[in-house]
């Protein structure tokens, strides 16, 4: 989808497990995986234009290394339950999920990050997503849309389709709205725009905001706005002015 690297360290110490028939990725020795941290680290060095790491331990794993664009993804634990059910339960064998439930796995991740890092200073994520309420793609458009525009990066190189049905009435150009909500501390770290043409809320990333005095924008703010293609089939808002 992105055209870049992509690795899921924690799914290597997954394989690793199953093949050495360990109920959990706890149960190998430490030595492998100070020796896959080791690893990751050194990848996170490569001269590559990105690469996207994916593990529950990343913020240790990472911590003082440049240019690292943390994302924390969590989610209720009745919705984590029914994720893992689903992968785990309904999977037909093919599931990569290790260990007896959602809790056992978090004991055994804090019991494993106790004994890998202690009280090491962990890196603080950049980007925080509850997706309890999201789906994977929903997930993955805040994750994208906030990454490209802070690091300046082109991330999806292969458009889906344009969702003609959530786009309908939609049209790219110069337009007026409304703010509805906007928050440039978290999540979405950015907002929305009641679009006068369409009526559909368009999303803004704060970094649209730069013309405005503050860089703020506030719920009901008369604005305005160029509508542009965004990376998932969707619009995004660009270059907004107070109205």
């Amino acid at each position: 989808m992105t055209g870049f690297k992509l690795t899921n360290r924690g799914e290597k110490a997954t394989t690793e497990a199953k093949f050495n028939r360990k109920d959990t990725t706890a149960e190998l020795p430490e030595a492998f995986h100070r020796a896959l941290d080791d690893e990751t680290r050194e990848m996170a060095r490569w001269n590559e234009k990105l690469m996207i790491f994916e593990s529950a331990f990343m913020d240790a794993v990472l911590a003082g290394v440049d240019n690292v664009y943390l994302i924390r993804l969590h989610a209720a634990d009745p919705v984590r339950n029914e994720r893992w059910k689903v992968r785990k339960e309904e999977g037909g064998g093919r599931t990569r999920q290790l260990g007896e439930s959602v809790a056992a796995r978090d004991r055994d991740d804090a019991d494993l990050r106790q004994k890998l890092y202690g009280a090491w200073a962990a890196t603080k994520p950049v980007l925080d997503i509850d997706t309890t309420k999201l789906t994977a793609v929903e997930a993955a458009k805040q994750i994208w849309d906030s990454f490209q525009a802070e690091a300046h990066l082109e991330v999806v190189t292969n458009k889906p389709p344009m969702d003609k049905a959530a786009a309908r009435g939609i049209f790219p150009g110069a337009t007026t709205g409304a703010v509805t909500r906007f928050n440039a501390r978290s999540t979405p770290f950015g907002g929305y725009l009641r679009d006068d043409k369409s009526g559909q809320e368009i999303y803004v990333h704060k970094s649209a905001a730069v013309d405005i005095e503050g860089g703020s924008l506030t719920p009901g703010m008369k604005v305005e706005f160029e509508i542009v293609a965004d990376s998932f089939g969707g619009f995004k808002a660009v270059k907004l002015r107070v109205a």
